[in-house]
């Protein structure tokens, strides 16, 4: 197996390193690696790994201040409802990207 092939392959695993260990296989390929190319996808993967739960966090935070700030029940319940499968719908997408990012590295 050649450099390349090395790269590709720890390139594709950082990106599905989402399924069983994210944020942790990203960070450390990141911080280890010397090569250029392998940093720039483990710091892309570390990324779309981490956008998932700052965007629950956000989200979390906006029913807070609104449960605190409204006294009505229906508008709390409606917004938890459009945000939590909003959430979903976001976090489902981007676990299909990195798996298909992922995928396209091991292929080439």
């Amino acid at each position: 197996m050649n450099t390349k092939n090395n790269n590709n392959l720890i390139n594709g695993l950082s990106y599905i390193s989402i399924l069983f260990a994210p944020i942790l296989f990203p960070l450390i390929v990141w911080l280890v690696s010397p090569i250029t190319d392998v940093k720039q996808h483990a710091k892309s993967a570390l990324w779309l790994h981490i956008l998932p739960t700052i965007l629950t966090v956000g989200a979390l935070f906006i029913l807070i201040t609104t449960g605190l700030l409204t006294n009505s029940q229906a508008t709390l319940g409606t917004l938890t409802i459009i945000l939590f499968f909003t959430i979903i719908i976001i976090d489902f997408g981007l676990v299909i990207w990195n798996i298909f990012k992922g995928i396209k590295l091991f292929l080439s």
